[in-house]
């Protein structure tokens, strides 16, 4: 099946099987799409980024490690949010698209509680989603929110594990 089919067939399922806020019971995640994903902003810039520029702000994360650059990221990243200091281990939040991610490479040691993966272009070909349902599958991996654009998953140790599909 051709990529923009499938695409197009990924959006429709996505599309009648995704809630709003009202469909979240968490407590953690309602507040998050709420007041952070909801919230309306100025940015002009593709919709992955913006939930990491305002995720970044919500949760006030200092350290970021990026899994790969395009188009200026880093640079649209320092310009929003100055305080962000970049680092290549131990990190609040780790952006990349699910193809730089390896699910065999997630160290449980490699994350803090309260880390945010956001990976880029989960519905984009069949293999992405299949990679980002392993990473849903990991045993560390106790949250996570597939935005159709990206998915977003979360470690924290004292959460159930739960899978969310929120349109946005």
């Amino acid at each position: 099946m051709c990529d923009s089919v499938y695409k197009f067939l990924s959006y429709l399922s996505f599309y009648f099987s995704a809630t709003n806020q009202h469909g979240v019971h968490s407590p953690f995640i309602y507040n998050y799409v709420t007041k952070c994903l909801y919230k309306k902003t100025g940015l002009r810039v593709p919709v992955t980024l913006k939930i990491l520029l305002k995720s970044i702000t919500y949760f006030e994360y200092k350290t970021i490690r990026l899994l790969h650059e395009t188009d200026g990221t880093k640079e649209k990243i320092k310009a929003n949010c100055p305080a962000v200091t970049f680092v290549q281990n131990k990190s609040d939040v780790i952006f990349g698209t699910i193809s730089a991610i390896q699910t065999n490479d997630l160290n449980p040691n490699q994350f803090q509680n309260n880390t945010m993966l956001l990976v880029d272009g989960i519905h984009k070909h069949t293999a992405n989603f299949e990679r980002w349902k392993k990473l849903k599958a990991e045993d560390q991996v106790r949250v996570t929110i597939d935005l159709f654009y990206c998915g977003i998953a979360f470690f924290r140790k004292e959460q159930a594990k739960e899978d969310f599909k929120i349109r946005i």
